[in-house]
């Protein structure tokens, strides 16, 4: 397989060396790239033992093509892995006068669905409500300063979520993290470790769930349409969750109307039929087999409503606000509200912006957070601010951030300070100091060179470093990424991407 790959990609760059001459026209546009990454063993995701005897190797090619024709953009997506054809998904893009057609067709092995839920602070997090073959619920994990960190070793956390009986959701957010790649409770994580981390997951399944035959999985039909100020969409959502012999399909609409007012305020209005807030993913779930805009539920049921009011100007203030409905689980109505305010302070100079987080149906302020920032110069300084209830019902400062940024031409330093304000939870983490992280990147000729440090005092307890290089050349970019611990080499990503 791997020479295979090896052939394909030598080929790909062959190919895309004659389109780019300037007396052909290229009738095939996309990238190839070739992601090799190195793990110690026996675990992908162990954190355990400091020499590195074995290694584990994970391959994957990333084929993207793009034909247009008369209007029309058909793509072509495919992951290549050792295990051969991995993920397949066709789209079609069209534009006919003020209306835009999207659709897409998914073959994989697998489907996930991932229901968005709401921890007890208002924060983001995701949890399974749906997956063929099934995947084990794991709820192992622990908050992110214990060393060495507790990590779903066997599964991810199910449907259904209670931020009543789960306050903390650290399982929910872990899986929030692999996902998005940053997450509030447990911070960034590189593209590297969450491919691995994730590939650990699904491999640990009995069920084997990249193991399965491809089989059509999902189909996504979008409507757009411009008309007398208005964007009206409509997307229709066909998830298989089933196998390719006996399929089982079930069907979403989520239903949207946008428009703008003469003073610059954007309202935007969404029902979701058959559907919820979520991300669908299929295969190891990498960023190209993840599809968003909602997953499909069982029942064909009206669940949520969705209403966004932005760029609200009032007395120099700017206001947003965004409210969630949720019609379907008892109590019925408005769930969720965040408001936003920003507002710059002259003569300092300061940008203020504050977000406000209110969860129902009693509608209880859970946290806000506020941001004030000043930039002189080359030099520019943020701070942070979270505010969250106490059991007595007061408002304290529980975490803070000092960002201080400096960039001159050709480089840029950043340093991010987050320190622990609230005695109660500070006595868990053992210092009022969280961790700090010093990132520095810049250009060298065709080279960029991005480098990270966490510690986990002002300049001392180190934790970990990337080293993230990219190197481009014509249509050619090649990229490094190192991650180390105190310990050992955690992983080693090489990738080659071309581009025709």
């Amino acid at each position: 397989m791997f020479r295979r790959l090896m052939a394909l990609t030598a080929a790909l760059a062959v190919a895309a060396a004659g389109w780019s001459l300037p007396t052909q026209a290229a009738p095939v546009s996309g990238s190839a790239t070739l992601d090799i990454v190195f793990r110690p063993s026996p675990l992908y995701y162990a954190e355990s033992g400091t020499k590195i005897d074995k290694i584990d190797v994970k391959l994957e090619l990333d084929l993207i093509l793009t034909l247009s024709v008369s209007g029309v953009d058909i793509t072509s997506v495919s992951v290549f892995t050792f295990r051969g054809l991995e993920y397949q998904a066709f789209v079609f893009t069209g534009t006919i006068g003020a209306l835009v057609a999207n659709s897409q067709f998914i073959f994989a092995p697998n489907i996930i669905e991932i229901r968005a839920v709401r921890d007890a602070l208002g924060l983001p997090a995701y949890c399974v409500d749906t997956a063929d073959p099934a995947i084990a619920n794991d709820q192992t994990v622990t908050l992110p300063n214990a060393q060495p960190p507790v990590l779903p070793l066997t599964g991810l956390p199910l449907c259904p979520y209670s931020a009543t009986l789960d306050p903390l959701a650290t399982a929910e957010h872990y899986f929030y993290m692999l996902i998005e790649g940053v997450d509030f409770v447990y911070g960034y994580l590189h593209p590297a470790l969450r491919n691995l981390y994730l590939a650990g997951i699904m491999e640990a399944q009995i069920t084997d769930p990249l193991g399965q035959p491809l089989t059509f999985r999902k189909k996504v039909a979008e409507l757009s349409l411009s008309l007398a100020g208005l964007t009206i969409g409509l997307r229709g959502m066909f998830a298989n969750i089933g196998s390719a012999t006996t399929p089982a399909w079930r069907m979403g609409i989520v239903a949207s109307v946008e428009g703008q007012t003469v003073s610059g305020i954007t309202i935007r209005g969404e029902s979701w039929l058959g559907a919820r807030q979520g991300v669908e993913c299929f295969a190891e779930c990498k960023p190209l087999q993840i599809v968003r805009g909602g997953y499909v539920e069982d029942l064909f049921a009206f669940y949520e409503e969705k209403l966004f009011i932005r760029n609200l100007k009032l007395a120099g203030i700017t206001f947003g606000a965004r409210l969630e409905f949720e019609f379907f689980d008892a109590p019925a109505g408005l769930r969720f509200v965040e408001l936003t305010q920003s507002f710059r302070l002259d003569p300092f100079r300061l940008e203020i912006n504050n977000t406000l987080n209110i969860v129902g149906p009693d509608l209880t302020m859970v946290s806000d957070v506020f941001t004030t920032s000043l930039r002189v110069g080359d030099i520019s300084m943020t701070v942070v601010g979270y505010i969250w209830p106490t059991y007595t019902g007061a408002f304290n400062l529980y975490w803070s951030q000092l960002i201080s940024v400096f960039d001159p031409p050709g480089m840029k330093v950043t340093s991010v300070i987050a320190f622990c304000n609230e005695e109660t939870v500070c006595n868990i983490f053992g210092s009022g100091l969280f961790y700090h992280t010093i990132t520095l990147s810049g250009t060298v000729g065709d080279m960029a060179i991005n480098i990270s440090l966490a510690l986990g005092n002002l300049f001392s307890a180190f934790q970990e470093a990337v080293i993230d290089l990219s190197w481009k050349v014509g249509n050619v970019t090649v990229n490094s990424g190192t991650i180390l611990n105190v310990n050992f080499l955690r992983a080693q990503v090489f990738s080659i991407n071309f581009k025709f």
